[in-house]
């Protein structure tokens, strides 16, 4: 029988060997709660600046016209010439027009307008061109505007209606050297529009090609356009115009809009008279209330929220809508007071967005006079230039998404002006037709150049360089 001394010791070295498998566990248990680390290496990577390329941009050419021949009713027949704009940085840099074929212009007059400059002549991304025009024929009355594009392989057009008294051209220009075939998809609101002779579109070196949005889907209320190329990057835009009755009610301009993104802003959506259409109301007929049309292209259902907010950067009207899948959607923004806006767009998909306004004609019981398309664009870099091509009221729109407020200089020649445009309002700064503009300290800012008359309204977007020219991260194999 063990003496207690030795039951004593025993229990000592029991407890002893539970207190170091204690001791151990708790180690190893918090061990495992702390990080472990990380063992990891970045790959190997330099940014690359590509060599500057020729900066190139394509305005539109002259208005066209249906119908004027009764002998050729689909022929498209151009009316006058547009005022053209150039500006670049530096002011002085050389920069060639080169006129642009127009074999579907049945008056044989010159087409759109190919401007470009070589490498190093103007600061990458600085050449701008706009042009501007009226019209006051039978079947063509208003006043349009519209910036000289940079020529891209993938764009949206978000504007204009086939239905009743409405028609639209779109213009397909390629200034390259090699033929571009395109393509061109119309969704509207049922849903993608069977559209065969949209497709496999050629496009030859130097030349235009009109197409009527009529003859592709016919009686849409709300088209958007897709346009795709291969071969050389298409140059497009869209020609839309309304006749009431026999008066004709208004044209416009469109370029492409920013492609889709699950953000979208719109500076300068001008507002001319107090009216509008109840922001629930689902089938709102006509063009005379302001609207925002809407369109996820990745044809799933999508909800998004519209904010229209007044240069303070308070809001004027708040918007829920969910988007049905593959339908573009025409959607009222109620009754605004005569102002100037700027359009946000918070969706969870991808989205295209455009927003039309019009103006009321002289009378007791006036119609449209004319009507606006303001487009999304994208935010500029540091700097700008801007063509002011001629036009009643015109006035550079500065819009500011961000939380902080950004002071901008606009020059115009040896005029300089600093405007401080407050975080999440807008500035609007008045210029004059035929002013060439370059804007600094713009980074993250919107812009748009807007114009406004008793019986006229026109929008162009001062859009942001393209990619040929930004800087590039390489990993090496």
């Amino acid at each position: 029988m063990p003496t207690t001394r030795e039951v004593l010791r025993a229990t000592g070295r029991a407890a002893a060997v539970v207190g170091v498998a204690a001791i151990v566990t708790g180690l190893v248990g918090a061990a495992s709660l702390l990080p472990l680390p990380v063992v990891a290496a970045a790959p190997p990577s330099t940014i690359v600046q590509p060599a500057e390329s020729r900066q190139l941009r394509v305005c539109p050419g002259p208005l066209l016209s249906l119908a004027d021949d009764a002998a050729a009713a689909t022929a498209a027949r151009s009316i006058g010439e547009p005022d053209l704009v150039v500006a670049a940085d530096p002011a002085d840099a050389e920069v060639a027009q080169v006129d642009l074929a127009a074999p579907d212009d049945a008056a044989g007059a010159a087409g759109p307008v190919a401007l470009s400059a070589e490498p190093g002549a103007v600061m990458s991304g600085m050449l701008a061109g706009a042009q501007s025009q009226s019209a006051d024929t039978e079947s063509l009355r208003g006043f349009a505007a519209a910036d000289c594009a940079e020529p891209a392989s993938d764009s949206w057009l978000v504007a204009g209606a086939t239905d009743v008294g409405r028609s639209g051209l779109v213009l397909l220009a390629n200034p390259g050297e090699v033929a571009s075939t395109v393509d061109l998809r119309v969704i509207g609101e049922t849903g993608p529009v069977e559209a065969p002779a949209g497709l496999g579109i050629v496009v030859a070196p130097g030349t235009q090609r009109v197409v009527s949005l009529a003859g592709l889907a016919p009686n849409v209320r709300t088209p958007v356009v897709h346009v795709t190329s291969t071969g050389a990057p298409i140059a497009a835009a869209l020609q839309h115009s309304v006749v009431l009755g026999l008066d004709p009610a208004g044209l416009e301009l469109s370029t492409p809009t920013a492609l889709p993104a699950a953000q979208q802003v719109l500076p300068g959506f001008v507002v001319v008279d107090r009216r509008g259409v109840a922001t629930d109301e689902d089938h709102a007929d006509g063009d005379d209330h302001p609207a925002l049309r809407i369109y996820a292209p990745e044809g799933v259902e999508a909800s998004a929220s519209v904010e229209v907010r007044d240069e303070d950067g308070a809001p004027a009207a708040q918007v829920e809508v969910e988007l049905a899948p593959g339908q573009a959607t025409d959607l009222p923004l109620g009754t605004l007071d005569p102002g100037t806006y700027t359009i946000l767009v918070d969706a969870d998909a991808p989205v295209v967005v455009a927003a039309r306004s019009t103006v009321l004609g002289p009378g007791d019981d006036p119609i449209v006079a004319d009507l606006a398309w303001t487009t999304a664009t994208g935010p500029l870099l540091d700097g700008a230039t801007v063509a002011v091509p001629p036009g009643p009221g015109a006035a550079l729109e500065l819009a500011n998404p961000t939380e902080v407020d950004v002071e901008a200089i606009v020059s115009a020649g040896a005029d300089e002006r600093s405007v401080v445009v407050p975080a999440g309002g807008a500035a609007s700064v008045p210029v004059g037709g035929g002013d060439r503009l370059v804007l600094a300290g713009v980074d993250g800012l919107h812009a748009a150049v807007t114009f406004r008359g008793d019986d006229a309204l026109a929008w162009m977007p001062v859009p942001p360089p393209g990619p040929l020219d930004a800087p590039v991260r390489v990993f090496p194999q």
